[in-house]
């Protein structure tokens, strides 16, 4: 066995917000290893566990309220900021993606990577641990957040071609559910979701939400950020969004979600 490989592979993922449940499935696969095996590596990582309490007061005051353009809605945080990120930018990150695109997987009770016609756009992992520059894009998102970076999950890149979407979903787990089981028993709720547009879209491929009434065009270099919980770290229903579908032309998005505790 690659032993090498099989501790960058384990850290990485851990790290980048993989869940547990598919770490053990992916590594026993590919290295022929048994779950025991994993879990002993994982002690050895002194990962750290979840708090007995978290603050969630922590994640809704923190820096980018003070940053960033609030667009105003009753008990829901929503910020964006134009030109975050330069032309030069987003067209190297847009290079960058469409060498490593796979299709785009939704959450279900097992995290098995389901791909579903419910979300149709392709995707590519941006993780720092491969390349520099998304290192360096990840220590500038985390900055503007004013949000610890291991608290983030790694970057994702998405691409919708002309009438590829993905439909009404909320960025947070529902904590009545075998799915925030799955996916919270590392690093906990999802808190902040901040994402980017890398290109002008000509028609079409706005973000809604519907609950909010508020439609967002792709602008290239903006950054919109919301919290997807309220203060006291309950989900907050009203950040039900959706990716509409270019008419014309691809766009082109990058994603990091934060969660509620980091793993080191």
């Amino acid at each position: 066995m690659d032993d090498i490989g099989f501790q960058r592979e384990l850290l990485t993922a851990a790290i980048g917000g993989v869940s547990k449940t598919q770490l053990l499935r992916t590594l026993t696969k590919k290295y022929g290893c048994t779950e025991e095996y994993i879990n002993e590596a994982l002690d050895l990582c002194s990962l750290k566990t979840k708090p007995e309490s978290i603050r969630h007061k922590d994640f809704y005051d923190c820096p980018i309220t003070k940053k960033a353009k609030k667009i105003n809605y009753p008990f829901t945080q929503i910020y964006k900021q134009e030109d975050f990120l330069s032309e030069a930018e987003c067209s190297d990150l847009i290079d960058l993606m469409n060498q490593n695109l796979r299709p785009s997987t939704v959450s279900d009770k097992t995290d098995s990577n389901c791909v579903s016609s419910y979300r149709t756009s392709t995707t590519a992992d941006l993780h720092y641990f491969d390349n520099d520059f998304y290192l360096q894009l990840d220590k500038k998102i985390s900055e503007f957040m004013g949000l610890e970076p291991f608290l983030g999950e790694a970057i994702q890149a998405q691409k919708y071609e002309p009438g590829q979407y993905f439909k009404e979903h909320w960025d947070f787990f529902d904590p009545l559910t075998t799915e925030y089981k799955i996916y919270c028993e590392w690093m906990g709720q999802r808190t902040w979701t901040t994402m980017i547009y890398l290109n002008d879209v000509e028609e079409g491929g706005e973000t809604w939400f519907k609950h909010l009434k508020l439609t967002v065009k792709p602008k290239r270099g903006l950054l919109l950020a919301w919290n997807n919980l309220y203060k006291n770290g309950i989900p907050n229903f009203k950040t039900m969004h959706e990716a509409f579908p270019p008419k014309q032309g691809n766009k082109y998005v990058i994603t990091k979600w934060w969660r509620s505790w980091a793993l080191i």
